[in-house]
């Protein structure tokens, strides 16, 4: 790796881990300002007490926006935690088995990636109930297959490498070959590949909540809070920018730190 390319990937980092930070901080610093009614000060343009103006309950975009990001990015990250984990757990495991076990688990894979991932998401949480909990075990359900098909593919290609027939030769039992010689050499594959999809996992989140079926008013989460302002986007318009400008800032940081990353691996 280059010395430019090292601290641009360093630079990336500390900015996500300090976004992260300013997130998880913002409802501790808030309160119960964020859902507190207050129809005098209702629809104030951005100014120097409230930097992004007030929605129509007269509550601060600007700590609503802030407060609402743990309810959109946290999950994001969190679902992708749950699925890479199982997902390339079931695909080491089905490339390293073989045989019928193999053909089985890749049907079952083939299968939830024939359906478009949203629509899929979207009937599930119409069997599960709205609510941001349903949405994210919703977006699991789907997701976890896109790594169980990934890591199996690169399994099987790792199988006929040198250094790991060597480990099967010196008896080296499954779980042990697998975290010690697949997880290192996959791991920067997955890595990559899940910080891309951060991204699209806000979006879905985001979105399902902007229509219905995912966080439920007075919740600050961003889909949301467009989905709330969008009736008064003629008179308010900085309700919905500013989450929207959120949600874009936060898509092209993950995009940004996912483009370094495969750079680098």
């Amino acid at each position: 790796m280059s010395q430019a390319r090292h601290q641009r990937l360093k630079f990336l980092v500390l900015i996500t881990i300090a976004f992260l930070a300013i997130l998880c901080i913002a409802p501790l610093v808030f309160g119960e300002n964020i859902t507190k009614v207050d129809l005098t000060r209702a629809f104030q343009a951005p100014n120097a007490q409230e930097w992004f103006g007030t929605d129509a309950l007269g509550r601060s975009v600007f700590q609503r926006t802030l407060s609402g990001g743990i309810q959109t990015v946290l999950p994001a990250i969190l679902i992708l935690m749950i699925v890479v984990t199982i997902g390339s757990f079931i695909g080491i495991s089905s490339g390293l088995l073989g045989g019928r076990i193999d053909k089985a688990i890749l049907l079952l894979i083939t299968a939830f990636q024939a359906f478009p991932s949203i629509i899929f998401v979207i009937m599930l949480v119409g069997i599960l109930g709205v609510g941001l909990e349903q949405t994210i075990l919703a977006i699991c359900i789907t997701t976890w297959a896109k790594y169980a098909y990934l890591t199996r593919s690169m399994t099987l290609q790792l199988k006929k490498e040198p250094y790991i027939q060597s480990a099967v030769m010196y008896g080296n039992g499954f779980f042990q070959t697998m975290t010690h010689y697949y997880l290192p050499s996959l791991f920067p594959q997955i890595l990559t590949t899940m910080m891309f999809d951060v991204s699209t996992v806000i979006m879905e989140i985001a979105g399902l909540s902007f229509i219905g079926l995912g966080a439920q008013v007075p919740s600050p989460e961003w889909g949301a809070m467009i989905n709330d302002g969008r009736t008064y986007i003629q008179e308010a318009p900085w309700i919905v920018f500013f989450p929207c400008l959120m949600i874009i800032l936060t898509v092209l940081l993950f995009a940004r730190l996912g483009e370094i990353l495969k750079q680098t691996v």
